[in-house]
């Protein structure tokens, strides 16, 4: 049977929403390359221009590929700006191909009528508003699989099942995938579940620092007033209030890239819900040892002869407090079925999030300051011009680069 693919060779466009996140920028990036016509809605930064914002992405990718892909169509705007979908339904009404939904704020907490509320619920309903307008009947939207809450396993098939969440970021991505999937006038929906999102796991990139990073970014802070070997992986588990055992489901961009865009340019795939999931997630405890070998190796730590430096005491008592908003974060995990996606993809088995993957991705966050300085490959793969070559020896790369920095 000859599989059925989207047409790129007419004059519709695919709209994008959260085309400058981190899953947002991937999804572009392919989008671009195949040829398809693409129209994102972006806010301006402080700084910069939505259209400046997007062409930075462009030249990171064009960087990174040596080829470069067409500009897409750009309307300035937040998705909870009416008038910039009013801009955008003017032009594409009747030539929409599909909407992807992938804007979401991350925010944990939040009184209601400010984020995450507004972005996830309000902002999913101009979403749909907009869907309506222009006749579009096809969206992809990327929930999360955490709306699980506290559940011990969640299926693909499951939605709200009486679980109870344990932040405003989960209520909220539950109650706007319920929107959507409210929405009846939608005859073509896809439902794609991710579980926490972090970097390249080839190059190491990522333009967003949450989660996995914000955990790396305040242990990399706090040992900055301490020597190494002062503090312990024991101390940092018992610093998040965890046991070691709890699970974390990590997975790498580049491969929720890859499963999102075979399932979506394949409409027999389309109409169901996947979990972007890893089947093997690492424990807590390993995390908290690579945090521990990561900032030891490569942020700056004091002196063992300063004055000023802090004990371990010291660095619980820190990493407590920085630990409030991300409590929740990191107890153990639902176990997520993911039966859809390994029937849909099972040429594109999730990389295991194992100590030298995340080492790896450590390292790209603290060379690169947390976002605040480029990092280029010579860094990250000392002594390699090309990326690939290293891929099975990850954890030779990573030991060379902690030798050299020492």
């Amino acid at each position: 049977m000859q599989t059925l693919t989207h047409k790129h060779a007419d004059d519709r466009f695919v709209v994008l929403t959260g085309a400058t996140g981190l899953l947002g920028s991937y999804i572009l990036h392919n989008l671009l390359k195949k040829g398809q016509k693409v129209a994102v809605i972006v806010r301006a930064g402080k700084k910069e221009t939505a259209e400046h914002r997007i062409m930075k992405i462009l030249d990171h990718w064009k960087k990174e590929s040596g080829k470069a892909v067409p500009m897409p169509l750009v309307f300035s705007g937040d998705i909870l700006d009416g008038t910039a979908f009013e801009r955008i339904s003017q032009q594409l009404k009747n030539r929409c191909r599909s909407v992807i939904h992938c804007a979401a704020s991350l925010t944990f907490y939040g009184a209601f009528g400010g984020e995450p509320w507004l972005s996830n619920i309000e902002g999913t309903k101009r979403v749909l508003e907009f869907c309506r307008e222009v006749n579009n009947r096809e969206m992809h939207y990327v929930s999360t699989a955490y709306i699980a809450g506290y559940s011990r396993n969640f299926y693909e098939k499951d939605v709200d099942i009486g679980q109870k969440l344990r932040n405003d970021y989960e209520q909220s991505k539950l109650d706007a995938e319920k929107l959507v999937r409210g929405a009846d006038f939608l005859t073509d929906l896809t439902v794609y579940r991710p579980s926490i999102v972090v970097g390249d796991s080839v190059t190491g990139y990522t333009p967003t620092f949450h989660g996995f990073y914000a955990l790396l970014k305040l242990g990399h802070t706090v040992v900055s007033r301490m020597s190494i070997g002062s503090t312990s992986s024991k101390a940092l588990l018992a610093a998040i209030g965890a046991k070691g055992t709890e699970r974390k489901n990590f997975v790498p961009v580049d491969w929720v890239t890859d499963v999102f865009d075979h399932i979506y340019s394949r409409t027999e795939l389309h109409g169901r819900t996947y979990h972007l999931t890893a089947p093997k997630p690492p424990l807590v405890s390993e995390f908290a040892e690579t945090l521990q070998d990561a900032v030891e190796t490569w942020s700056v730590l004091a002196d063992k002869h300063d004055p000023n430096r802090a004990d371990e005491k010291w660095f619980f008592l820190q990493f407590m407090e920085g630990m409030q908003t991300y409590r929740a974060y990191v107890q153990d995990d639902p176990q997520f079925d993911s039966s859809n996606t390994q029937l849909a993809a099972p040429h594109l088995p999730c990389p295991v999030m194992d100590r030298e993957l995340m080492l790896f991705l450590a390292r790209y966050a603290i060379l690169s300051r947390f976002g605040k300085r480029k990092v280029n490959r010579a860094e990250m793969f000392p002594g390699k011009t090309d990326s690939a070559v290293i891929l099975p020896n990850r954890s030779a790369v990573v030991a060379a680069a902690a030798e050299t920095a020492g």
